[in-house]
């Protein structure tokens, strides 16, 4: 870690030391006392956990000068107008000072794939993608943020930083033709992580004019995007079957996003419950944009609740500020993410069926988030508290993967067209497990549906009903063997010297002034202003 880096840490040390001590909410418990089907994955997998990182690609985290071996990753990216750029390495918390981080609407995704002619692209058929646009996303958009250079879009992530990624991917197994299942952003991608589809939203919540975006708000980072948003909150739709569109600068035409209300919109979640199967979520905040169970009716106000302090979120968007971490009973408590390594340490709770661990924006490797290098320690945290305990090592699977393109480049295009939705961009899948095939690339073609997939068949639940219908899930027999014994676990090594703040504190609650340097920390009146947020 450079010189620069250890002053600024020291530097921000004082500024979150006040916001570090987060209250003891427990995450969103549902059902305790599981009875699991049998299960699909040879009766060896009784726990399922998702860690969830944020806006990388393949390329971004494998690619660049000596890529991953065995994989199909590369050093250069090609241009609209022929040429080719060689990836250039930058932080992860890069650019701090440069104006933001890649901009990865619905829109920029259109402009990076480049297909020869519009949407709607034929289902069925290989996306037409030639990958090749990304660099005119380094122009201004009308309607969107300021975007980045194109050294940025064109990049790879620090070796140095990155480094607990690759060992993973070397000593357990990596696959890359995994998809997102989507074509956007974080809002739309948290859905179909939890549900398999977006009720046709796409992109980021567009506020009412009423919602002021002032220091108490901390510039609306923790504005909800789901239930709990404000009355008034609008989005854009895409028609999966048409690839009808209504985006910036017009004004969003949908509904306010909390959908379910009549059925039709299940998560993993409500599978799970209605079988009495074991889930629970760890995130920053219960309080906080994108977590995509927010969006879903059923789960946010489910009688008897489900969420935790019902009464405080309902007024938590005006209430939230940014001098107030220290409440416990104020509507901005959090289940901190942090308490899963508490949960997991002997005498801590017992470890849910399934799992889902989302990140603050510190540990999230989005880009743009100053000091925002710690993702790959709290993954091998988070991974290592897992692999102590015996017992729920013998019996898991563990999918490290992130959420969405984030604007970077990649060179492969999406494998199929399975509606006008997706899939995505690819992003980067780890897999641990004491049955995986260690040291294994998969290119297996895969998106986020088939991790939903297995999770019904693992546990018996039934189907969505959304794209985990797909015929182009395929599968991730190539990660696994289920008929070895389970393997020792091999702990996960990540930086110490320097990156003491990772180790010891956990995301405390961004500081006003890091608005003016990332897009996750702000979202100023919606797309529509120019100034929106796309994590």
């Amino acid at each position: 870690m450079n010189a620069r880096r250890r002053l600024l840490s020291v530097g921000v040390l004082l500024v979150l030391a006040a916001c570090s001590h987060a209250p003891s909410a427990s995450p969103v418990p549902v059902v305790t006392a599981p009875q699991r089907a049998k299960s699909a994955a040879g009766d060896k997998i009784e726990h399922i956990v998702f860690i969830v990182q944020e806006n990388r690609t393949f390329d971004n985290i494998f690619g660049g000068p000596n890529p991953l071996p065995g994989a199909d990753a590369v050093s250069f990216g090609q241009t609209s107008n022929g040429n080719v750029i060689p990836l250039k390495e930058v932080e992860l918390e890069r650019p701090i000072f440069s104006g933001g981080d890649p901009n990865n609407y619905h829109f920029q995704w259109l402009t990076a794939c480049n297909a020869p002619t519009p949407p709607p692209f034929p289902v069925g058929q290989p996306a037409p993608c030639r990958m090749n646009g990304f660099d005119e996303n380094a122009e201004q958009q009308t309607g969107y943020p300021k975007p980045v250079s194109v050294g940025t879009i064109y990049s790879y992530a620090d070796r140095e930083e990155v480094e607990p990624y690759w060992f993973i991917a070397q000593h357990y197994a990596v696959g890359d033709h995994f998809f997102m299942g989507h074509n956007s952003e974080s809002y739309t991608a948290h859905q179909y992580i939890f549900s398999s589809q977006s009720h046709g939203t796409v992109d980021a919540p567009v506020y009412p004019s009423s919602i002021s975006c002032g220091l108490f708000h901390g510039f609306c980072a923790y504005e909800p995007w789901g239930c709990d948003s404000p009355p008034g909150t609008m989005m854009y739709l895409l028609n999966p079957q048409t690839a009808q569109w209504n985006g910036p600068p017009a004004a969003p035409t949908g509904g306010e996003p909390c959908f379910g209300q009549n059925g039709g919109y299940p998560s993993i979640a409500d599978l799970a419950q209605a079988k009495g199967v074991s889930w629970r979520v760890y995130a920053y905040t219960m309080c906080s944009d994108i977590l995509g169970l927010d969006a879903n009716f059923t789960i946010r106000h489910a009688s008897p609740p489900l969420w935790p302090n019902p009464a405080a979120m309902a007024k938590c968007y005006t209430n939230y500020g940014v001098f107030t971490p220290l409440k416990a009973n104020t509507p901005n408590f959090r289940a901190p993410q942090y308490t899963f390594l508490n949960d997991e340490a002997a005498g801590g709770k017992p470890l849910a069926s399934i799992t889902w661990i989302l990140p603050g924006p510190y540990t999230s490797d989005h880009p743009g988030v100053p000091f925002g290098y710690c993702g790959p320690t709290w993954v091998a945290q988070v991974i290592n508290a897992i692999g102590a305990n015996a017992s729920d090592w013998n019996s898991t699977a563990i999918f490290v993967l992130w959420d969405d393109w984030g604007g970077f480049y990649d060179h492969v295009p999406p494998y199929v067209v399975r509606d006008q939705t997706g899939p995505g961009f690819r992003v980067p899948l780890l897999v641990v497990s004491p049955y995986v095939n260690k040291g294994t690339v998969v290119h297996t073609n895969i998106e986020f549906a088939t991790l939903n997939k297995f999770v019904e068949t693992t546990f018996g639940l039934g189907s969505l009903n959304a794209t985990d219908t797909s015929p182009f899930l395929n599968n991730l027999n190539a990660f696994f063997n289920f008929n070895q014994s389970p393997q020792k676990f091999t702990p996960i090594p990540f930086p110490t010297s320097g990156y003491w703040r990772c180790k010891y504190l956990p995301d405390a609650h961004v500081r006003p002034g890091d608005a003016v340097k990332s897009r996750w920390v702000r979202t100023v009146g919606g797309m529509s202003s120019g100034d929106g947020d796309d994590d």
